[in-house]
């Protein structure tokens, strides 16, 4: 499941939210909301490439825990 998900935001504007929370995403304390459809679109991809390395980090440190 991708966390984050795009949401019309206004007319012709895009928020990112994050499905854990259901609120607007934010990135270093600036919500990130307002954006081009091109702009969110990459943001998107980063923000969820950067969900699976988190993941998989806790995941394998917890494998590497257990031994």
């Amino acid at each position: 499941m991708r966390r984050y998900n795009l949401r019309l935001d206004g007319e012709a504007k895009w928020k990112i939210v994050d499905r854990l929370t259901m609120c607007t995403a934010e990135l270093g304390g600036a919500a990130l909301r307002q954006m081009q459809w091109a702009e969110a679109c990459d943001m998107i991809s980063i923000l969820n490439s950067l969900n699976a390395i988190e993941s998989a980090a806790r995941d394998y440190e917890a494998l590497t825990a257990a031994e």
